[in-house]
């Protein structure tokens, strides 16, 4: 089936409709923030990521989503995305399109809960990076993660009591992990599951690729 944005409305129809297995990491002042999932729907869709700035204090070299706090300006979370969306990677306007949401899942020190807003990036809508912060702006083969091509990676973790993958993906130079790697695997799960696409499970490692850095 060719991936389209209707496809992939409909496989999202009905989210978000549980809570995320680590909602119990929420701190009681958390803060709600948003990101942006944009995909572009070429030959073989990609979803489009940023890799932040080895100069930065916090999040230094990891990958993400356009992303933020909600600022009082916003009307709502939604507006929160779309304004990141632009202000980092260049992309706003009638060319957006909303086509639902994927579960809000927290950060790993539990001081957010990000809502992720998954969009379509019209033909005519190229990303760049607008920000300092941004050191490269990803393309995440989504068609290759869909169809069982491009290999996903987890390493279980025990948390409270219950087994739970904690899933990254290996890019060619980083490491997708965290909370985004979370919203990732949800969104390839989702449609995956829409598309009637059986995926191959994800690759079981022992120790966390990351290293001592802390999965936000």
């Amino acid at each position: 089936m060719r991936l389209s944005p209707d496809v992939v409305r409909r496989s999202l129809a009905g989210l978000p409709a549980e809570e995320s297995p680590w909602i119990s990491m929420l701190q009681t002042n958390a803060r709600p923030a948003a990101v942006a999932i944009p995909i572009r729907f070429t030959r073989d869709p990609v979803v489009i990521a940023i890799l932040r700035s080895a100069e930065l204090r916090e999040h230094a070299s990891q990958v993400a989503f356009p992303g933020g706090k909600r600022e009082p300006s916003d009307v709502d979370l939604y507006a929160t995305a779309l304004r990141e969306m632009d202000e980092e990677v260049g992309l706003a306007g009638e060319g957006i399109t909303h086509l639902g949401e994927l579960t809000p899942t927290p950060t790993y020190n539990g001081r957010y809960l990000i809502h992720p807003y998954v969009v379509a990036v019209g033909e005519g809508l190229a990303p760049v990076a607008c920000s300092g912060e941004i050191a490269q702006v990803l393309e995440l083969p989504l068609g290759a993660y869909l169809r069982g091509e491009a290999p996903r990676y987890g390493v279980m973790l025990n948390w409270r009591g219950a087994e739970i993958l904690m899933p990254h993906f290996r890019l060619d130079a980083c490491v997708l992990y965290g909370a985004s790697a979370v919203i990732f695997h949800d969104l390839v799960e989702r449609i995956a599951a829409g598309i009637g696409a059986t995926l191959p499970p994800p690759i079981l490692e022992r120790e966390m690729p990351w290293g001592n850095r802390e999965p936000v």
